[in-house]
């Protein structure tokens, strides 16, 4: 008789009895052992030469072991150490064996690598996400000053580190369509394959610490282990994880003593009734989910070894070459994420090799905001010098070789062009405008090439310092007129990215050649990086890139681009020169209205050519305002039926049917600005005023 036979009642319950058939019946496991028992076992763990934590750090790997005799045994140096060897890229980790670990008890989801994450989170933001990226690095002792095998993270307080825990969990579940929930598997037999766990310093910004564990690989299995603890509702999930192991969002700073006593008697507590309910005949659904989620397989990298002995440097990079060797696939979900998180690994080599400074790190890593990066750097306090600041480093002459060397190494390219180099660095350089309304659109148009031109990539030039944005412009701009190579690169940066942010230059997906000037069309096809080129190298396009740049950063309705000739030639019998402004027959400046502009003006021989191989002329301007009108009428019926479909959903659905607050504050923003371009530009209705003694139809 096997062991599935001699199960009764609940045991073995069928689907229809809303849980799956028990293929391992949960095992009874010890008591979580008073913090006074496991002084020697954190004491043999600190001894043993292949370790390097610090004494906080070892607290927290040995205080959550189900069997700490059993972790004394593996971490022991006498007579040898049953730690594990595991090769990585520039050293070794040494990791514990397998053994069994409390899930309650400091272990939480993976929150440093994001897998999720196809864009940088960042402070630079103008509507800054809930969620901002947590960046890492390896911690480093204080006394000795040398990196040891954890790493650190700076979070607001303990708020923004359950922001951080629900955002893992909740992407994991919801991430390749559900397949990462293992729920299911979990209440038929609990957890099978050990997780692997780093040990990670939280620094809060009132300067408390706090150390817990977390996944580098088995996620889905922690997060598939809440699920099925608390009934497969993701929310319930998060809301049981965080309660448990961060404790109180009440409170500020690090857990207390008395907060970590009060979880392990929980954990105590929940110990004692499973092992007692599971010594019933009759085993209930509560004991089942409770069993199964008591504990689970584990190993817990404690050591990191550079190949010369010495302390690993870099134990991110050696994190994601574990993994690496673990998985066939380790790489994040998609490719967005897999180029923002390479890049960040090729700031941290740069940091590690003297090539960036630590000030120029942190805008890099998006962890502070604008004001933050001027005061740092010293360059104007807009985004727009953030996303900048991204080409500067890795484009610029002299450091442009070691970091297209870098780039290389870390995507495993044999060469890398512009078109390489621009898609992975593309949802880096455009981090701080996640918000962006368009920011799909601008991602596609900086992955074909961006800014990449001649005179910037590999070339000498820096950002202009100062306070005033447009003074600092209008003074690149002066120095770019005069023939300043660097000031040419700097506003080709600049303008280009501020071009491609607000739809003046697309991507070449070959569908937009034809003789309509509109929206989305062009006169004949260029990439970015080429349309920029050309403009680079005339007056005119200098200005309307400067007009561009200006406009960005005024984000005023009222500030809008103008167009200049970028050729000496005769329009209607005027002779007109490069850089002089381009004005319509009511002598006012032409407005730079669409991508069509910006084309039309690289090459005004070749788009007539175009324009008449295609035997048509440019519809006229009031057509243009007619089609305008019209997508304003049809978009503001569609916003407003879908606003009260929204409404009536809210009845049944609540609040949630309207998404993130965020999103919904970015809609409403939107709406303003569309309401105050109508105010203010469009006619106004004339104000009759009626005698108070005149009768109507007098």
């Amino acid at each position: 008789m096997t062991s599935l036979d001699s199960f009764a009642g609940l045991d073995g319950l069928d689907h229809d009895d809303g849980l799956p058939p028990l293929l391992r019946r949960p095992v009874a496991v010890a008591e979580p052992q008073p913090v006074t028992r496991l002084r020697r076992v954190r004491k043999v763990l600190l001894t043993n030469p292949d370790v390097s934590l610090d004494e906080e750090a070892a607290n927290v790997v040995t205080s959550g072991a189900v069997h700490p005799v059993q972790l004394q045994a593996l971490v022991a140096a006498e007579p040898v150490s049953l730690l594990t060897a595991k090769p990585v890229v520039g050293g070794t980790l040494h990791a514990t064996a397998p053994h069994s670990r409390y899930l309650d008890l400091d272990v939480l989801p993976d929150i440093i690598n994001q897998r999720w994450a196809n864009q940088l989170h960042t402070a630079m933001d103008t509507v800054p996400s809930t969620f901002l990226a947590t960046t890492y690095e390896t911690l480093t002792d204080p006394t000795s000053e040398e990196p040891v095998a954890v790493f650190v993270v700076h979070l607001r307080d303990r708020k923004a580190l359950a922001h951080a825990v629900a955002e893992s969990m909740s992407h994991t579940f919801h991430a390749q369509k559900g397949e990462n929930d293992y729920t299911q598997s979990v209440l038929q037999q609990g957890v099978k394959e050990p997780l692997t766990l780093f040990v990670m310093r939280v620094v809060y910004d009132d300067g408390s610490e706090d150390t817990f564990l977390v996944t580098g690989d088995g996620n889905s299995r922690l997060m598939s282990m809440w699920l099925a603890r608390t009934g497969g509702d993701i929310n319930a999930a998060i809301s049981a994880c965080v309660a448990s192991v961060i404790g109180s969002l009440d409170y500020p700073g690090a857990r207390s003593r008395a907060e970590q006593g009060l979880a392990r008697r929980r954990t105590v507590e929940l110990t004692a009734r499973t092992r007692k309910n599971l010594a019933v005949h009759t085993m209930t659904e509560a004991t089942r989910r409770e069993g199964h989620t008591l504990t689970f397989p584990a190993v817990v990298v404690v050591g990191a070894r550079a190949d010369d002995g010495g302390p690993l440097a870099d134990l991110g990079a050696a994190r994601d070459d574990l993994l690496a060797s673990l998985h066939v696939h380790v790489t994040p979900w998609t490719r967005g994420a897999q180029y923002t998180q390479g890049m960040q690994r090729v700031y941290r080599h740069a940091l590690r090799e003297g090539l960036i400074t630590p000030e120029t790190y942190r805008v890099l890593s998006g962890t502070v905001d604008a004001q933050e990066m001027h005061d740092l750097l010293g360059v104007p306090a807009h985004r727009l010098w953030a996303a900048a600041l991204h080409q500067q480093v890795l484009l610029s002459a002299p450091g442009a070789h070691s970091m297209n060397r870098l780039v290389k190494q870390e995507f495993g390219m044999t060469r890398g062009d512009r078109q390489r180099i621009s898609e992975r660095l593309a949802p880096t350089v455009l981090s701080a405008y996640r918000g962006h309304r368009s920011i799909e659109q601008s991602l596609r148009a900086f992955g074909n090439g961006g800014t990449i031109t001649d005179r910037v990539w590999k070339q000498p030039w820096k950002l202009t310092e100062g306070s005033e944005v447009s003074e600092v412009l209008d003074d690149i701009l002066n120095r770019a007129l005069a023939g300043e190579a660097g000031a040419v690169a700097e506003l080709t940066v600049l303008g280009g990215t501020a071009a491609i942010l607000d739809g003046y230059i697309t991507r070449d997906r070959g569908s937009k050649e034809g003789t309509v000037r509109g929206s989305g069309s062009a006169p004949f096809r260029t990439t970015p990086v080429s349309l920029l080129d050309v403009l680079s190298k005339t007056a005119g396009g200098l200005r309307m890139l400067h007009s561009i740049a200006r406009a960005h950063v005024a984000a005023d309705p009222a500030v809008l681009p103008k167009q200049f000739h970028t050729h000496h030639r005769e329009v209607d019998g005027q002779l007109v020169r490069d850089g002089e402004p381009l004005l319509d027959k009511a002598g006012e400046q032409v407005i730079i209205d669409y991508e069509w502009d910006l084309v039309y003006a690289s090459d005004p021989v070749r788009a007539m050519a175009s324009i008449a191989e295609n035997g048509r002329e440019p519809l006229e301007a009031e057509a243009e305002d007619m089609r305008q009108r019209r997508l304003l009428a049809v978009s503001v019926a569609s916003a407003l039926g879908a606003a009260r479909s929204l409404a009536r959903l809210h009845k049944s659905r609540g609040p949630e049917v309207f998404g993130h607050a965020d999103t919904l504050d970015e809609l409403r923003e939107q709406l303003r600005q569309a309401e105050e371009i109508l105010l203010r530009f469009g006619p106004s209705r004339a104000a009759f005023l009626l005698d108070e003694d005149q009768e109507v139809g007098q």
